[in-house]
């Protein structure tokens, strides 16, 4: 049962997270949390597309390393986070750059307890691959729905437009907005969300969506929500959310 007040999400994950950090023990390890960014090359290696909002310098993957595991969060935050796990569940999360150094963190150690799995982004084919995959998804588990794609990913994006006749794509980059990409016409996702959500039957969104706080209105939908990427990996695990990221790898220290 999702909650319907608003700030359920981070309420919701905050518990849970805190929960997780008790059961593993870890809150009195002095674990240290490292999240530094990654350059695009790193994050995604060697792309045929070129279109990735990762290479065109606008946002990157904040990585965070506890106990060896990895765990990203895309965000367009800047700035370094050296503490303890301890500090990371203090953090009031008042800002991107905090949610995302928490979020990355969380997705780290729900890798290291094995909570959640593919916690760290897909390089090279990888994303061409994903998106071949997703068509398969929704056909699979959910025959032709009318999807709402809540944050511009080009790949995924083309793939969903040509297999699906209704699929309405949302995102807040102005860069974006009323533009037509790949034949995709992308939608300002600042305005009408609700309108949006009652014209479709599940909803495909960034877990961007969690770093910078849009999140709640799409998770307290009343139709399916699936995130997709690696930065909502330990929410989805520990909220019970669907996940799309077939190729992104563990991060896990094996």
């Amino acid at each position: 049962m999702k909650d319907n007040n608003t700030g359920a999400f981070f309420n919701r994950l905050q518990r849970e997270f805190a929960l997780l950090v008790d059961e593993s023990q870890l809150r009195q390890a002095e674990v240290k949390v490292k999240a530094a960014l990654l350059s695009p090359e790193d994050a995604l290696g060697a792309t045929k597309r070129q279109d990735y909002v990762l290479l065109k310098g606008k946002e990157r993957l904040l990585q965070a390393t506890v106990m060896g595991s990895k765990g990203q969060a895309f965000t367009g935050a800047q700035g370094d986070f050296t503490g303890t796990l301890e500090d990371v569940l203090a953090l009031p999360l008042t800002d991107d750059f905090q949610r995302a150094v928490y979020i990355a963190t969380l997705n780290a150690v729900a890798g290291h307890t094995g909570k959640a799995d593919n916690c760290v982004h897909c390089r090279n084919e990888g994303p061409e691959l994903c998106a071949l995959q997703a068509v398969e998804y929704f056909q699979k588990n959910y025959g032709r729905p009318r999807i709402l794609m809540v944050g511009y990913q080009p790949a995924l994006a083309e793939a969903l437009h040509n297999a699906f006749s209704s699929v309405t794509v949302l995102d807040l980059d102005p860069a974006n907005i009323d533009q037509t990409k790949n034949g995709v016409l992308i939608k300002n996702g600042a305005a009408g969300l609700d309108t949006y959500i009652e014209a479709s039957d599940v909803i495909f969104a960034t877990g961007s969506t969690i770093c910078n706080a849009t999140i709640d209105t799409i998770f307290n939908a009343v139709i399916p929500l699936v995130l997709f990427g690696t930065t909502g990996a330990g929410a989805a695990a520990l909220l019970g959310i669907a996940r799309f990221c077939p190729e992104a790898t563990c991060g896990r220290l094996i």
